[in-house]
């Protein structure tokens, strides 16, 4: 049976829930994610859109059409229009993966990131980050 986890933006207005663990959970330093999320690096946590939902507040997530990525593709970056809260970020082209931004969830969860993106792109304090390598599969 899969958790479901509740979440918030900071000003409570939006609500989701989250279920499961994320099949994927990693640390961006791209300059964009830096600058969304006003820190060092933002961290992703991957999810089948189907295992997220609003369940409050919908009027107020506002998107923002990222175009000027590193990776040269367009992502949607998902907020509260109330208090500014990274909630999202997703495709337009790709629906089979959403993120949460991890912060956001206020039930407790042990997720750990598993891979960093743009290592190479991070400030140079930052020099430790605690990263699990995704277990190999057994064959």
């Amino acid at each position: 049976m899969s958790v479901k986890r509740l979440g918030s933006c900071l000003c409570q207005k939006v609500r989701f829930t989250v279920t499961g663990n994320p099949y994927s959970y990693a640390v961006c330093h791209c300059s964009n994610c830096k600058k969304s999320a006003g820190s060092a690096f933002m961290t992703n946590a991957f999810f089948n859109p189907a295992n997220v939902a609003v369940t409050e507040g919908q009027e107020f997530v506002r998107q923002y059409q990222d175009k000027a990525t590193t990776r040269g593709e367009t992502i949607t970056r998902s907020f509260c229009s109330q208090c500014g809260s990274s909630l999202f970020l997703s495709s337009p082209t790709k629906t089979d993966w959403i993120t949460v931004c991890p912060t956001a969830v206020d039930d407790p969860h042990e997720w750990v990131p598993r891979r960093e993106s743009f290592p190479d792109s991070k400030f140079p304090w930052v020099t430790a980050l605690h990263i699990e390598a995704k277990p190999k599969p057994k064959l």
